[in-house]
């Protein structure tokens, strides 16, 4: 096949290099996970090229480089000079330039900011503006494309650039698509665009000379746990017990004294708890949890609930646990008088040394929880107990792929996500992982000297479409990085192309998350 023989046109500062001089030439692109570079090696007769030469390339200069073929000859990159080294014998001399494309201002500037309720593009623009001084319009077109994700808050102190664009690039998602790309492009504008929605216009048909197909499976996951926010209680409704004396788990009694639903006294919902004594020496009151209601407290670690009392108690109370065997755990405590104070305790097996427990007490089938306040000697008076629940459980989900563990076995991957806030969400949330890491990932790296992509170079970021018939491969794959090397002395262009293809990863809304704002958010935080 006959390819014209390559073009190059190299500009650094005013200084203009013949092709002629050029010995090697070396153009990387990249995108998101690295920026452009390049290296060039020119002929440095009589030190032209040298810091007292007639022509001196010295470190700092802008610059651009074009290869291309015959009339053909595209720009690659604009770039900035970072490294010039000199190879100096008898007979020969040499220039090593070498640089990075103006990406390199992502890594100058470091971020103290607040970001709160700001559409991922917003961001992006900010940083840009304001940190780096990239151009992100070209012909009154903006180049930063909208996502559908708005940040609740992102805070950053003294965080580089490049750090924060990655964290909304793998984050924001577009129409139900998590993952976006960034990159500089050749007239040194600034891209952000999601994922696999750039389309090289070049064909590869019968120009791959060679060609490595990699089918791999270490990155699957077949089975994927999702834990949420430290928030799921027993009941879901965290006043559901205290709203009436026979809620729909059990029944309120009064140990000592007399019980009532009170309408007037209360802290949450539209009732709590009142207990009544009259010249005894406490009020006691407990809810008996129905048969199949125990609650496990080894995987619901606290006691959660708040309690008032009048001041004609001493301010002592007692918490006491009964399994369904009767045995009993308690734990001591004081609380002040005319205002609602909220109580945690922990429990569970893990923290059995907090309580004083019978022998054999069973944390995991709790059947009965009695609260009692004391007088000092014999009193008259009422307490009030409200929202009293069992939580600090995690919201999770479990989702496996059978066919992918019997095929290559168990491959397991567990993520804790803050902002996940039922069981609902981490099943959505656990999907998408699912569905995103059951398969191999596929690479493919190609190799050719007689490409010609005329004026549209092959772009890192852009989706091309690939056929290799002996491999069974006819499909798109995203060009992770492209490398466009000149030989000066063969008078060679060869173009190395480095591909991947992975399922997308969906959004955790897709799966019927529309409902949750919140569900958007990228601030890792507990719900109160």
């Amino acid at each position: 096949m006959s390819v014209d023989v390559p073009s190059v046109a190299i500009v650094f500062g005013s200084i203009t290099p013949p092709q002629g001089d050029v010995i090697e030439l070396n153009i990387h692109l990249g995108c998101t996970k690295e920026v452009s570079s390049f290296e060039v090696v020119l002929q440095n007769w009589n030190g032209k090229y040298s810091p007292n030469g007639t022509y001196p390339i010295t470190v700092g200069l802008d610059g651009s480089l074009n290869i291309g073929r015959a009339a053909n000859c595209p720009q690659l990159i604009t770039c900035r000079v970072e490294s010039v080294k000199y190879q100096s014998s008898p007979t020969e001399n040499y220039l090593t330039v070498s640089g990075r494309c103006w990406g390199e201002r992502l890594f100058r500037r470091v971020v103290t900011a607040t970001y709160e309720n700001m559409k991922g593009e917003d961001i992006v623009k900010d940083l840009l503006d304001y940190y780096s001084g990239l151009s992100h319009v070209r012909g009154g077109t903006e180049l930063v494309e909208s996502t559908d994700t708005t940040y609740t808050k992102l805070e950053y102190k003294d965080t580089p650039v490049i750090d924060i664009l990655r964290e909304i690039a793998d984050s924001a998602d577009d129409a139900g698509v998590i993952g976006f790309d960034f990159r500089v492009t050749p007239d040194a504008k600034f891209e952000f665009f999601p994922k696999n929605t750039k389309t090289s216009s070049v064909s590869l048909s019968e120009h791959i000379e060679a060609s490595e197909y990699t089918k791999d499976i270490t990155r699957i996951r077949n089975r994927a746990t999702v834990y949420g926010v430290a928030d799921k209680s027993v009941p879901l409704n965290k006043d559901l017990w205290t709203e009436s004396l026979s809620p729909s788990d059990g029944q309120w009694t009064a140990s000592s004294g007399t019980i009532s639903i009170d309408t007037t006294s209360k802290i949450k919902g539209s009732a709590s708890i009142k207990t009544t004594a009259q010249n005894l020496y406490s009020a006691s009151c407990q809810l008996t949890l129905d048969s199949g209601k125990e609650v496990n407290t080894n995987l619901y670690p606290t006691i959660n609930f708040w309690l008032t009392r009048e001041a004609s108690f001493n301010g002592n109370a007692t918490i006491i646990l009964h399994d369904i065997y009767d045995n009993l755990a308690s734990h001591e405590m004081t609380v002040g008088t005319d205002k609602w104070f909220q109580t945690q305790v922990a429990v569970g097996a893990a923290t059995a040394d907090q309580w004083q427990t019978q022998s054999g007490f069973n944390w995991t089938q709790v059947k009965r929880v009695k609260v009692t306040v004391w007088f000092t000697g014999v009193g008259s008076g009422s307490f009030w107990v409200d929202g009293l629940y069992f939580g600090g459980r995690r919201y999770s989900s479990i989702q496996n792929d059978q066919t992918s563990q019997t095929n290559i076995g168990l491959r397991e991957i567990v993520e804790v996500n803050e902002e996940l806030a039922s069981d609902a969400e981490c099943e959505c949330r656990a999907k998408a992982l699912l569905a995103n890491l059951k398969d191999p990932a596929e690479t493919l790296t190609l190799q050719s000297s007689v490409l010609d992509y005329g004026t549209t170079p092959i772009l890192a970021g852009d989706k091309i479409a690939v056929t290799l018939p002996n491999e069974g491969v006819n499909s798109y794959f995203r060009v992770k990085s492209a490398e466009y090397h000149v030989d000066g002395k063969t008078q060679t262009l060869q173009t190395t192309l480095e591909l991947g293809k992975e399922k997308p990863l969906l959004a955790d809304y897709v799966y019927a998350l529309q409902s949750r704002t919140s569900s958007l958010s990228r601030y890792k935080t507990a719900k109160p």
